[in-house]
């Protein structure tokens, strides 16, 4: 075999075992599991979601899980909730927000999170709700 014949061989080989991506292409507007959940995602999977954090649990469920302990501090391995840019509470606190109250919920990892609400992030993220203006 020459070495054209080779490195032809080569990239087919690569390009085979490449991974092909989960997500719909930014021009169409929609995401899978990684972007904010609008509130047009959440109107459109109305079945079961009452809440917030049912929303999350749901649509966005990676959210939800340990992230990692960075801290002697108990808990700070879950992501920290802030509505409106204030800090609301943990992950249960958005049991108390209805899910047709919600513009948008976006995740913040560790690194984001410091740097959009300092030290109140915790060490396990945050999760930002922006509530709908009346």
């Amino acid at each position: 075999m020459s070495v054209n014949r080779l490195y032809i061989l080569a990239v087919a080989a690569v390009l085979g075992c490449a991974s092909t991506s989960t997500s719909d292409s930014p021009s169409t507007g929609k995401s899978r599991g990684s972007g904010p959940l609008t509130a047009e995602e959440l109107a459109a999977a109305h079945a079961d979601i009452t809440t917030a954090y049912d929303a999350v649990a749901r649509l966005r469920p990676n959210w939800l899980v340990s992230h990692g302990t960075t801290s002697l501090v108990p808990g700070s391995e879950y992501a920290v909730v802030f509505v409106d840019g204030q800090q609301y509470g943990t992950l249960d606190s958005l049991r108390q927000i209805q899910a047709y109250q919600v513009g948008d919920i976006r995740y913040y990892d560790v690194t984001q999170a410091g740097a959009r609400f300092g030290l109140r992030a915790g060490g396990g993220g945050a999760i930002e709700v922006k509530m709908k203006t009346p």
